[in-house]
């Protein structure tokens, strides 16, 4: 009888750890989607495209946002929904076009692409896209810091994140223009110091020669002198 009892108590016990690992496993955290901020150049909450320094022929231009996931990798590939918040969303919706977004299989992260068109109102105005990552089949949304994130466009000179104060200066659309114009370089990110010397000397013999021959400083949009450190 204690036998009999004994395999009565583990049988039991047996069958209670099973329902335990069932119940375990139906309370599986579902992975969660983020943007990977620290992978953005630009900056972790927002990202400034210019079509200004691009030539006149370029109509559209796609950014790709680093996605990544907290949990385990899949066999198969999983979709990441999008969602533009319309609050705070000024760009019309034909200025832009959200590619499909998804996980590959076995990998823990991926890129988000969005389409921006340039037209005529962005000379004037900047727009601003924000977007949202969203819950779906395959993921639940991580933290509201790392999910939401800002595009800003427009197709005017704006200050890029790699400008170099110490060497170029202030700011302003007219020095940019000129750096570009005579250098080509319009992203400063990584440039070695004898390039960056390059391009201040360049700007400066040809603001040298313009103040020859017109007798003036050349003048930014606030008229104010563009001078180089």
């Amino acid at each position: 009888m204690k036998k009999y009892i004994n395999w009565v108590l583990l049988a039991t016990m047996i069958f209670m750890a099973a329902c335990k690992k069932e119940e375990l496993k139906s309370f599986e955290i579902k992975p969660a989607i983020t943007f990977y901020k620290a992978g953005i150049e630009e900056g972790a909450d927002s990202l400034t495209v210019s079509f200004a320094v691009k030539t006149d022929v370029v109509m559209k231009d796609t950014v790709e946002l680093p996605i990544r996931i907290v949990g385990q990798v899949s066999d198969r590939d999983r979709s990441v929904l999008v969602k533009v918040d319309a609050e705070k969303t000024t760009a019309s919706s034909d200025a832009y076009e959200i590619m499909p977004g998804l996980i590959p299989a076995g990998e823990h992260a991926g890129l988000l692409k969005i389409v921006l068109t340039r037209s005529a109102a962005l000379k004037q105005k900047e727009a601003r896209l924000w977007i949202t990552l969203s819950q779906s089949d395959d993921f639940q949304v991580g933290p509201k810091e790392l999910t939401d994130y800002l595009i800003k466009f427009n197709d005017f000179l704006t200050k890029p994140a790699s400008w170099d104060q110490i060497r170029f200066g202030e700011f302003s659309q007219a020095k940019f223009g000129l750096i570009i114009r005579e250098t080509g370089y319009s992203d400063f990110t990584g440039l070695r110091p004898d390039i960056l010397l390059f391009i201040v000397s360049k700007c400066r013999l040809v603001l040298y020669d313009y103040e020859a021959t017109n007798g003036t400083e050349m003048l930014d949009e606030n008229r104010v002198p563009v001078r180089f450190p």
